[in-house]
């Protein structure tokens, strides 16, 4: 019998059959009644309070500027800096020697920033550590140096001009005690620094420096000391000094005329530079014979080269010519009408020459001159000032002399540099300072003019001293050079006085 037949039909009917299962709908049930419940009533519940965030304060032992504030917050620590600080910045007194100035607070916007204090403080805001925070003040820096240099220029202590001499009336020199004053930048150094420290309240005393600037001595000073040395010689004694730079003058019997003598070479040499264009080799030997030695016989060659020739002759021409020169120049009492050594040609060959007026002339006091060659300390003075101007490129010598120039008459100044004699004008300046003169010498008369070349100042000088002869052939170069000496280092040291490390006592040398 076949079974497998009826089992795959077994099983298929049983497969319908679970299929019509699930597909039936379930059957409804009747609704369940569920127990009513009684509400049970709850209590409410508490809204939370906020906890509020504590305000930070200032570690316990905290100082800024000296003020406690361990336990404050930052506002109650600023109000009690401000409290506490107001009454700290006070007015400043400066003390130098004897003087005092006082500087109120305000003047130099003297003031503390409570606000930076503080931030200096932060560490110590909300911390347990403390800290200290020294006082720091501020100002006005530009304000306060202005305060200083008027208190420097208040409290100075100016140099003191003295005149010390020897047991010789005529040897006078300027001397000066020198000044004090505050240092500006290191003042402000000191007090700018106790100023940021809030050190107010006591004065701050700054020391006065010595001063090394020396003083120059006044016209007038100048003046009254010249004169007493004039009134001191026994004869005549002239002097007239320019300042070559502020053109202040100083005349003591300036216009009295006193023989030439040697210092109208400067004329000379200045005569032919107008009238030759350049020089031979021989006569610029001879122009150098004439101002480094002072040779007679030379100046007489110079003289004849200018008026065009050689010989005595044009020598007399050449005098002639440069004494008019001078006249236009409007140099008074200043002229040479005849050559050096010339008494014996005269003699010989009968020569008429020109001649000045008789002794007395000029202004008083008077001294014996001759009447072919003078000079006063005024106008040979004038012919150095000219010369130097020419040299700086002006004056009149540019404007009336077409031969002349700078360069030439610097070349003058160099030459009038290299005279050799140094027992007149050069013995009274020290050595190495440059003195641009022609001196000159007879038997009752010596005489230097020239321009001084000097760290405080240039000048030019002109000293002329007269004493009669007497029963005397003629005075030693000791006396009458040692007196123009003693003039210029008057003059000199009224322009570098000597410097003093103490006031000498009246009386003493």
């Amino acid at each position: 019998m076949n079974v497998r037949p009826r089992f795959f039909a077994t099983a298929l009917l049983c497969v319908a059959l679970l299929a019509g299962c699930a597909s039936s709908p379930a059957p409804r049930l009747a609704p369940s009644i569920e127990p009513a419940v009684t509400p049970v009533s709850l209590a409410p519940t508490a809204t939370p309070v906020p906890v509020p965030t504590p305000i930070p304060v200032y570690a316990d032992g905290t100082e800024v500027a000296g003020v406690s504030i361990g336990g404050l917050t930052a506002t109650e620590a600023e109000a009690a800096l401000n409290a506490a600080l107001s009454n700290q910045i006070t007015p400043v007194q400066l003390v130098a020697g004897e003087y005092t100035q006082t500087i109120m607070p305000e003047t130099i916007n003297l003031r503390a920033d409570v606000t930076a204090l503080l931030t200096a403080a932060d560490p110590a805001l909300g911390s347990l550590a403390p800290v200290k925070v020294p006082l720091q003040l501020q100002f006005d820096q530009t304000a306060l140096r202005e305060q200083l240099a008027d208190f420097a220029a208040a409290s100075a202590l100016p140099p003191t001009l003295t005149v010390i001499t020897s047991t010789d009336v005529l040897s006078r020199s300027f001397a000066y005690l020198p000044g004090r004053m505050i240092d500006p930048d290191r003042s402000f150094e000191i007090v700018s620094g106790l100023l940021s420290r809030g050190r107010t309240a006591d004065p701050i005393f700054l020391t006065r420096w010595q001063v090394d600037e020396a003083p120059r001595a006044t016209p007038d000073q100048i003046a009254e000391q010249l004169e007493a040395m004039v009134d001191a010689w026994d004869g005549v004694a002239g002097v007239y000094l320019y300042d070559l730079t502020t053109g202040a003058e100083v005349a003591v019997n300036a216009r009295s005329v006193f023989a030439g003598a040697s210092t109208i070479k400067t004329a000379i040499m200045l005569y032919a530079y107008t009238k030759l264009e350049r020089f031979t080799e021989r006569q610029w030997r001879r122009m150098r014979l004439m101002i480094i030695e002072s040779d007679n016989l030379a100046a007489n060659d110079i003289l004849a080269a200018g008026a065009g020739g050689a010989g005595t002759d044009w020598a007399f021409r050449g005098a002639v010519e440069m004494s008019e020169m001078l006249a236009d120049l409007g140099l008074e009492y200043l002229y040479l009408y005849v050559p050096y050594e010339s008494a014996d040609y005269i003699r010989l060959y009968n020569v008429k020459y020109r001649c000045g007026p008789k002794d007395p002339v000029g202004e008083p006091p008077y001294a014996e001159t001759g009447c072919a060659l003078r000079a006063t300390p005024y106008a040979i003075a004038q012919v150095y000032r000219m010369i130097d101007e020419c040299a700086r490129g002006e004056g009149v010598l540019l404007e009336q002399f077409p031969l002349l120039n700078p360069d030439r008459c610097q070349e003058m100044l160099d030459l009038l540099a290299e005279n050799a004699d140094d027992s007149r004008m050069v013995a009274g300046v020290p050595a190495g300072v440059r003195v641009e003169h022609k001196s000159g010498w007879i038997e009752h008369t010596q005489a230097d003019a020239g321009i001084v070349r000097s760290a405080g100042g240039d000048y030019a000088l002109a000293v002329y001293v007269y004493k009669p002869l007497g029963d005397r052939l003629a005075w030693p170069d000791s006396l009458l050079g040692g007196a123009i000496a003693d003039f210029s280092r008057l003059v000199y040291t009224a322009y570098n006085p000597v410097r003093l490390t103490e006031m000498p006592q009246e009386g003493s040398p």
